[in-house]
């Protein structure tokens, strides 16, 4: 922020190299001619963008003929066939977050209780950095280009059906403004072959549950004490109602779509999960065990593959990458790996023809995760 574009790809070029010779150069040697190359990241290399890695003719290993793809587990390369497919597409965007759901007031709204003070997530990302503490006072701002990414995906799917391609199948089904419920979503979710949501995404970070383990003298447990047996309830996704979630009661819908809650839903037959908000691959590292967010989430809900975001996204510039994603994979009939891959070097060469900044923030936040067929 506030620096020209070529002076800040320019930095991250000069930090990028020491880790793409800290890392990726040292295993180039056993890699030899591969065309395709599984990832298997531990600890903070899971949030790496290796197609992002600066390559040493100047530019990136996203030009280079190889297709990279992340891997939970050596295992996951050869995922056997799912006992039951899915069908159809399931899109929800654009949510309504100021809609009022029918559910009961509070006559105390936590944002009043916090001063008034509000934090708005910014109109060109779909996400922004908060903590435990801002939360309850973040408003989540409409986003343009989620609107037309779900019109632009449905198109894509319609096409790949009436051509009769290998991924044709039933209609899809698209959810927007009201209906892009955190209810209607629970309730939808199950049954689809592709599921798509597209709005807001939030991590809060591992330091909402490294605080002191309760209040003392009090035998509630706190949210330190919560989030540390469960990190899954630091990630989620906005739906409609999010901006009105102080006045859902405690057990009603609130409009906030937590990685707890989607990892209980029956997503088995899911073939895709794309999750085009800022941040989803993010979550609480642990040690040996990867990453604890919506990825994980998604993967114990039954999902196959998750399309994740490694940082905030550009609101326009996702509506891009996800048009030719989906142009490349349903009417390309191209395989996971090289569909994605093809999403984000199309992007590049598009940008670089057009003179625009190449720097990876608007084109390689994007990785896929899980089966790469």
């Amino acid at each position: 922020a506030g620096r020209a574009s070529s002076a800040g790809e320019s930095s991250y070029r000069r930090v990028a190299e020491q880790l793409r010779r800290s890392v990726w150069d040292r295993l180039v040697p056993a890699i030899g001619d591969a065309a395709e190359v599984f990832i298997v990241p531990d600890g903070t290399l899971n949030l790496v963008s290796f197609p992002a890695l600066p390559a040493a003719d100047g530019g990136y290993l996203a030009d280079t003929r190889r297709r990279l793809h992340y891997l939970s587990a050596e295992r996951d390369v050869i995922m056997k066939a799912p006992a039951r497919s899915g069908g159809g597409l399931l899109v929800f965007g654009a949510p309504a977050f100021d809609h009022l759901p029918s559910v009961s007031r509070r006559a105390t709204r936590r944002a009043a209780a916090a001063g008034g003070v509000t934090e708005r997530m910014s109109r060109a990302a779909r996400g922004a950095p908060f903590s435990c503490g801002t939360f309850a006072a973040m408003r989540f701002e409409p986003l343009p280009g989620s609107t037309l990414e779900i019109q632009q995906i449905v198109q894509h799917w319609d096409r790949a059906s009436t051509q009769g391609g290998r991924e044709s199948g039933p209609s899809a089904v698209s959810l927007s403004g009201s209906a892009a419920s955190e209810a209607d979503f629970k309730s939808m979710a199950s049954g689809h072959r592709v599921v798509h949501i597209a709005t807001h995404g939030f991590f809060l970070g591992d330091e909402c549950g490294s605080g002191e383990a309760g209040t003392q003298g009090s035998r509630q447990p706190s949210f330190d004490q919560i989030t540390r047996e469960n990190p899954l309830l630091l990630s989620g996704l906005a739906l409609a109602g999010a901006n009105r979630r102080d006045d859902a009661a405690y057990e009603e819908n609130d409009g906030i779509l937590t990685a707890q809650e989607i990892a209980v839903l029956d997503l088995r037959g899911t073939e895709w999960a794309v999750l085009s908000a800022c941040d989803t691959g993010l979550g609480s590292l642990r040690a040996g065990e990867g990453v604890f967010g919506l990825k994980r989430a998604f993967e114990l809900a039954g999902a196959r593959t998750l399309v994740l975001s490694l940082w905030a996204v550009d609101d326009d510039a996702t509506r891009q990458w996800m048009g030719a994603l989906y142009r490349h994979r349903f009417i390309g009939g191209e395989s996971t790996i090289e569909a994605v891959n093809a999403a984000g070097a199309e992007i590049l060469r598009r940008r670089r023809s057009r003179g625009e900044s190449t720097h990876p923030f608007y084109w390689a936040g994007y990785i896929a995760a899980g089966d790469w067929r």
